[in-house]
């Protein structure tokens, strides 16, 4: 701990503006991967949960889909729901279901899978954005403490190691605080990535077997 407030009483206004962005950045980061792992954790129960529903469901009629509805509250923000959703409140919109309707529906569908994957991918910018920003603020903190290091050395008159290493020392400390906050930052970000690209292709999937059903079921209805 005194090492701590040595080195940050030895650092120079510049350090210390850096090493505090750090802080400020690590901090919003940690919060952001908390909010990120619940927020995923939640889409994930409530997306298995449908699709668990909708995929052994044997509809008679197309309205029978309508029945899923009861399962879930009408506010749900879950993303399979809000996509099934939009596309029933379009299909069930007519007194008559034309297998129009429902290829219309599939372009609507689409417009609402974008809505929701920007919603998913969220905060993903930021971790990116910090994976790659925090190494370089510690590389600058680092060179301004080395050019600082060896500005005292020329002044003093003296070359020899004893003289610029403390600041040298101190100077490093920057890029050892930059790589504390970037090494999450790029681990949370390809970690999430791939819970989200998992999630983007179900979505993509319940979709696609969604419209193929009711446009099965509508034509079977036409015909009838």
């Amino acid at each position: 701990m005194n090492a701590a407030i040595e080195i940050w009483v030895s650092m120079d206004l510049v350090g210390q503006g850096i090493c505090i962005i750090l802080a400020i950045m690590s901090v919003y980061m940690w919060g952001l991967i908390f909010a990120k792992y619940v927020s995923l954790g939640a889409i994930q129960r409530g997306n298995k949960r449908i699709g668990e529903r909708l995929r052994p469901f044997q509809a008679q009629y197309a309205r029978d889909y309508l029945q899923i509805f009861r399962d879930f509250p009408v506010n749900s923000t879950n993303p399979l729901y809000v996509l099934y959703r939009a596309c029933c409140d379009h299909v069930f919109a007519y007194d008559r279901i034309r297998v129009a309707d429902v290829q219309a529906a599939e372009k609507l569908i689409d417009a609402r899978l974008a809505e929701q994957v920007d919603l998913i991918e969220d905060g993903m910018g930021y971790l990116a954005l910090t994976s790659t920003l925090a190494p370089f603020f510690g590389l600058l903190g680092t060179v301004w403490g080395i050019l600082i290091a060896f500005r005292k050395m020329s002044t003093a008159g003296s070359a020899m190691v004893t003289s610029v290493a403390p600041g040298i020392a101190v100077a490093l400390v920057t890029t050892v605080a930059g790589l504390v906050v970037a090494i999450p930052a790029i681990t949370a970000f390809y970690y999430f990535k791939n819970r989200i690209n998992t999630e983007i292709a179900h979505m993509e999937t319940f979709c696609r077997e969604l419209v193929a059903r009711l446009e099965r079921i509508v034509s079977e209805e036409s015909t009838e």
